[in-house]
Order: structure tokens, then sequence, then C-alpha cells
């Protein structure tokens, strides 16, 4: 094993003690971050998962799940999960796990309407729980409406670990009940294995194993939305060291809903990629009606030693459709992905990638973490956003919000568990306004499409003139500093007639 290998491991190794993948500048002036959720006390790491929990409380705002997994209540690390308004912030619900070290609210997620009362409803995961067996593992459901329990399934191998990821399924069966996914990702058993459970009766629906020992599938579970268009929603499951590409360079698997069969097979590029270590479907990057899919490989190292890697892959066609690759070294990019919706209104749904080892470009802030948000559209930086401190390891979990302020526009959920704010590791979520990031182009402030002499004039009108506001606000400052002025329109000269460095789009756009 190469001294490179040996890195990834124990970084890896870093990953599992503070939490697994759960299962996601523009100037972060052009953000705003609405809401920020606090561990109510040291070492709770609140934010080790995130999700939109749906419209938990029907009041016609997206509301939001966290889990602090290390949470106290009348027994030490027993875990706890919260439920928070979108419209408040105020918390809905706080559910406990059992037993000591159970590692409730590890795995967190909105489980969609599964009791079909037109509330939202929860699902909690409890990977450490031993009322199976020991480590076997549980896992909750809860009524969105009345906070209820409505389903418990317990693992009942030794150190199953059945819990470890939670997702929603969609209406796997179509009988108009949300279904529910559960990974076991760290069981012995052929190398993983996750279940898919009716909403309606609770009942087992089909049992998916791996393909080979310590393949660890199901490490990672997702909705996979419906990927063939056949009216039944599938499902999408991670195996991050499967070994088809090399060691641990893992793989992904899609599942028909409707028949179990195996639609897809992606695989990682080499050894210890790691792909699959995170995944998401259920959204529509290309806008073609199929739902299409991301799979995280935060171990690959084609860009630099352990930068990442991410994937977006049609659902119509299995083609690939983007490759996201991490910035630097040992950035690991990939180590949380997921659907942000469509964040600025174009019809297209959009990536959201979380790099928990990036450090902060403004200060020496070692694995600060970053998140990118890309334009389904254009494949484009829409956002950067940075985590606050060091070694916050801001975008362990990241994950659309839904429209939190019903303003038309889909928000983000971002965590950041090893957060000191609240005391040591007591961590952090931020709930993020992204606001009207209107254009496609970088550069592009007029909206026209295209980056040019027009929208020099449109500068120099706006500036002396008072002409009308950009159409694309995140386009005016070109040149970076957070201020629309006679500068941005130097920049954008430069730009265009002597070469200068390109603007992004939402970040250094004109």
């Amino acid at each position: 094993m190469n001294s490179r290998s040996k890195s990834f491991i124990a970084t890896l190794v870093a990953l599992v003690v503070g939490g697994i993948v759960c299962s996601f500048s523009t100037s972060q002036a052009d953000t705003q971050t609405s809401l920020i959720f606090t561990g109510g006390a040291a070492g709770d790491m609140l934010g080790v998962c995130v999700s939109d929990a749906g419209d938990v409380d029907n009041d016609g705002y997206a509301d939001m799940i966290v889990g602090a997994y290390r949470g106290d209540a009348s027994v030490i690390d027993v875990g706890i999960a919260y439920v928070y308004s979108g419209q408040t912030g105020a918390v809905l619900y706080t559910f406990y796990g059992e037993s000591e070290l159970d590692a409730f609210g590890y795995s967190v997620a909105g489980a969609g309407d599964v009791d079909n009362d037109g509330y939202a409803d929860l699902i909690i995961g409890a990977y450490y729980n031993s009322v199976g067996a020991s480590h076997a593992g549980r896992v909750y459901v809860y009524s969105g409406q009345t906070g209820l329990l409505l389903h418990t399934f317990t693992g009942n191998v030794v150190n199953d670990w059945f819990g470890l990821s939670v997702s929603g399924a969609g209406d796997v069966n179509g009988d108009g009940y949300a279904d529910l996914i559960v990974g076991a990702g760290y069981t012995s058993i052929i190398g993983g294995r996750a279940f898919v459970y009716s909403g309606q009766t609770g009942d087992l629906l089909y049992t998916f194993v791996g393909e080979a020992s310590n393949d660890r599938f199901g490490y990672v579970v997702s909705g996979a939305g419906d990927v063939d268009s056949d009216g039944f929603d599938d499902v999408l499951i991670g195996a991050p060291s499967n070994d088809a590409a090399g060691i641990d360079a893992g793989s992904a698997y899609v599942y028909s809903g409707k028949t179990g069969i195996l639609i897809y097979t992606f695989i990682g590029e080499v050894a210890w990629d790691k792909f699959g270590w995170s995944v998401a479907g259920g959204m529509d990057v290309d806008s073609d009606g199929y739902s299409d899919l991301i799979v995280g490989a935060p171990g690959n190292s084609v860009g630099n030693p352990y930068a990442g890697r991410a994937y977006v892959y049609s659902g119509q066609s299995g083609v690939l459709l983007y490759t996201f690759t991490g910035e630097a070294e040992n950035d690991i990019f990939g180590t949380s992905v997921s659907s942000a919706g469509d964040v600025n209104g174009d019809g297209y749904d959009d990536p959201i990638i979380g790099a928990t080892g990036r450090s902060s470009p403004s200060s020496t802030n070692e694995s600060s973490g970053r998140v990118y948000v890309y334009s389904g559209k254009t494949g484009g930086i829409l956002y950067l956003l940075n985590g606050e401190a060091v070694n916050d390891w801001f975008g362990f979990s990241v994950s659309g919000a839904g429209d939190v302020d019903n303003d038309g526009y889909d928000e983000l959920i971002i965590g950041a568990h090893l957060n000191d704010n609240g005391g040591d590791r007591a961590g952090r979520a931020y709930v993020y306004l992204l606001g009207d990031i209107c254009c496609d182009t970088p550069g592009d402030a007029d909206n026209d499409g295209n980056f040019d002499i027009a929208d020099i004039t449109f500068g120099i009108a706006r500036i002396f003139s008072g002409g009308v506001a950009p159409a694309c606000q995140d386009a005016a400052d070109a040149n970076g500093d957070n201020v629309f002025n006679i500068a941005d329109v130097t920049y954008g000269i430069a730009r265009i007639f002597g070469g200068g460095s390109a603007p992004v789009c939402g970040t250094t756009g004109f």
C-alpha cells in the first residue's frame, strides 16, 4: 500500500470517527444566511446530517431536519434529531434515541408523506442501537402532523449498522404512499445490504445485497426519483469499497422500484476513489423529464491527490452529464452530494457538493470546508460557500432545503458538525437564501446569454446615467469587491479587449 493510500485511509478513518457521510464563494455577500442552528452542548455534533423535511406542519413553507448524533438527554450520547420550521426557524419537534451511544440522528431525511395524510413525515437512523443485536441498528419513522412514531425497523445482525443511511424512496410500489430505504453498509453479509419498506404498511418490499465482502454496499442510500419514467420511483445505493475498478474504487447502483431489477451500475475510475461514498437522486439536471443522479468520489486523485470528484449521470440514458473536480490536494470534494433544487429559477435542478477538507481561501482555516453549487443547465459554478473556522468540516452534509421562505427559489442547508461556536464540536447547520442568481453566462450583466461589449455599455449606462439595475445582480460585481462601480467597467473592458481573467457568474461576473 503506497503512502498516498495510507494517507487517504487515515482521512477516511477520521471521517468515520467524526461521522460518516449522511446519505448534500459567490461571495458570501451574495448570499444571505437566513437561519443558523447551533448544537446545544459540547460534543453534540449537530449538523452531522441535514436534510429537507418537506412541509411538516403544512403551512406552505418547506421545513428541515438536522441530526446531532452525540447529543445527550437522559443518557450520554443517546442522539437527538431536530425538526425546524422553514418559516420561523422554531423547533417543531425534538426526537431522542433510546439508549446510550445509539447514534440516533446520525442519518436523517424527509420521508415524504408516508401515511398519506397531507403532511410530510420523517425518517431517522440509529445505527449503533442494540435492541435487535449488538450494534445491529434501528430506524424510526415519525408523523409530520403529530410527531408520533409510525414505524420502527430493527436490524438483527451483530454490527449490522442498520440505519447508517436512510432516505425517502418516493413511491416505489405505486400505491400512493411514500416508501423508505435503509442502508446497512457495515454488515459482513455479502458486503452490505439495503432494504426498501412500504410507507403504507411497513412491509419489506426489497432487499438488495452487495456483490462482494467488504463492499460497504448500503453505506449510503437515496431515492433516485423516476429514473426510467415508468411511473414508479427508483432507488440509488452506494458501495464505496467495491473493487471492480481497483481496490476501493467504489460503485453505485440504481434499481427499479417497479421490479427491483438493476437499471444502472456506475463504477469509480481508479483504486481508492471511494466512488459511491455519497449519492443523491431525484433531480432533473437536464430538464428532460427523467430524474438524474449524482455520485461523489472523495478519494479521487485525478486532479490532485485526494482532491475528489463528483459525477452527474442522466437518468434517461445513464450517460455522464458532468464531472466536477476538487480544487486542491486533500479537499475531499464529493464528501457529500445532493440536489439543491432549482436555486436560480431557470427550470433546471442544480447539484450541490461538499468538500470538507477544503481550507478557506481568505484565511489559514485548514479544513474549514467549502460547498459548491453548480448550474444544472450549464455546469458552471453558481455559488461557493465557506466554513467559518479551522476544522469545521463545513459541507460534511448538504441538502436542498426546499423553498424555505416561499419566494419561488429553493434554498440550501449545510452541516458543519465540528463547529465550536456552541462548545467543542457542538456543531452547526446553516440555511442559505441564495437570492435571484439569474445569469447562466459569466459576465452577462444584461442577461442576454452572452458576455460581450453590450455588457460594458450596460454597465456604463447604469453607473453614469442611472440606467436600470443589472438583470443579474450577481454579475454586476466584476472584480469581486462587493461594490458595483467604475472599477467593474474597467475590469470588463480589460477582460474583453485585453484578455484579463474571466469573471465567474455568481462570484466575480460583470
